[in-house]
């Protein structure tokens, strides 16, 4: 495939494991990374078997019930099932206590692991960035991160990637690097303020960040594949990937 085929690209949605073929064949050949809310969820997710669909194992901070899910064993079997562990984090909506051990056990069972992680961090950015000071990992992307210049400057730092989506600011937008830039659309969640009507639509996003680094949209979607590429091989994680996504990655790295 070359660079001016590559399919959209959409590093967190969300999709129920459930999904039929007719509806992944709507997603348009689309390469997303697909987010689960909790092990239940995750363990569904590991049965499938779809060519361009990266599925995640989540313990989503917000859901109490997904959180106490993610003991030892759960998380253990889950770094052999996944390449993806995500959505996990922290979110300021419920206790700081219980998010913390579900992250520190999460965190611990993937290190030196071959995996991505895709990090939520709702209102506790500087606590997320705390655990990930406390426990790197090279595959780790930051989702939706809204925090501060200063928060943006240390979690690069801690060699952080940023998926990003329309709904986000540009000035917030320009405080990243491009080459730490990842596409998301976080589908389902705020549709109108992204303007994602499914997961993988990411036209009106290329379009944003193709203004904000003045360069032509068909760049803009090599530059995710490129980033893509760079955080999957310093992570590891390009032979656990789907067919068709590891081996256009591996050309990339080559």
């Amino acid at each position: 495939m070359s660079l001016s085929e590559l399919p959209p690209l959409d590093c967190h949605a969300h999709i129920a494991p459930d999904v039929t073929d007719p509806q992944i064949r709507g997603l348009n050949g689309a390469v997303v990374f697909a987010m689960t809310r909790s092990p239940a969820e995750a363990s569904a997710a590991a049965r499938r078997n779809d060519a361009a669909i990266v599925w995640g194992y989540g313990a989503h901070p917000g859901i109490t019930t997904a959180l106490a899910a993610a003991t030892k064993d759960s998380v253990q079997h889950a770094v052999g099932q996944h390449a993806l562990i995500g959505e996990i984090g922290l979110d300021r909506k419920s206790a700081l206590a219980p998010q913390l051990a579900a992250l520190d056990i999460i965190l611990s069972l993937c290190t030196e692991q071959p995996l991505l992680l895709s990090l939520h961090s709702t209102g506790r950015t500087s606590q997320l960035l705390d655990a990930l000071t406390r426990r790197p990992h090279p595959g780790a992307i930051l989702h939706w991160f809204n925090g501060t210049r200063a928060d943006i400057q240390r979690a690069i730092t801690l060699d952080c990637y940023f998926s990003v989506n329309a709904a986000m600011t540009d000035e917030r937008l320009s405080w990243i690097p491009p080459n730490r830039l990842l596409p998301e659309t976080d589908f389902p969640s705020s549709r109108r303020s992204t303007r994602a009507s499914k997961p993988g639509d990411i036209a009106f996003l290329e379009q944003r960040i193709s203004a904000l680094l003045n360069q032509p949209v068909s760049d803009i979607r090599q530059l995710w594949y490129r980033n893509l590429a760079a955080l999957t091989n310093r992570a590891g994680v390009i032979p656990r990937l789907p067919p068709t996504l590891r081996d256009l990655l591996q050309e990339l790295v080559t």
